[in-house]
């Protein structure tokens, strides 16, 4: 093989390494994905950490505790915000969520949002809406919103 094919081979050899390199790193660099969330909380007032299911990949179940904030009431309804902790069935993680809602007798309606991520779920970033109604127990909150 003469010097100027060995050079096209290590020039092409190259330039495949450079292009597979950025097919690689690409996915990495790129915008995190987007993904819906549904999640329902089905809040307990007896004081025990409440249960809550939805669709976060690898956190179907779990549990969720108040970790700031108190209800506070006024003349036409409650005002709640505070912290919640929610914590994944089988130890892969968790979240904790800023909360801002009114409830009264309809329920209750809100937004959230994620403050900080642990485990499988470190870096994620998510916000939404939420809507209570109320149930035997307390009430069940519903959180919609997208994550990323």
């Amino acid at each position: 093989m003469s010097r100027k094919s060995v050079a096209k081979v290590v020039a092409m050899g190259l330039a495949i390494g450079a292009v597979f390199a950025m097919g690689v790193a690409g996915p990495a660099s790129a915008a995190p994905v987007k993904f819906p969330v549904d999640v329902v909380v089905h809040t307990d007032f007896s004081g025990a950490p409440s249960m809550f299911e939805g669709n976060i990949p690898g956190c179907a179940t779990g549990t969720v505790e108040d970790v700031a904030g108190d209800p506070r009431f006024t003349v036409w309804g409650g005002v709640y915000v505070g912290e919640k902790e929610f914590t994944c069935d089988g130890g892969v993680g968790g979240f904790t969520v800023s909360l801002k809602a009114r409830f009264g007798e309809f329920g209750s309606t809100g937004t959230w949002n994620i403050t900080d991520a642990w485990g499988w779920y470190e870096g994620v970033k998510a916000s939404g809406s939420l809507t209570g109604t109320p149930s035997d127990l307390g009430i069940d909150d519903r959180y919609t919103g997208s994550a990323h």
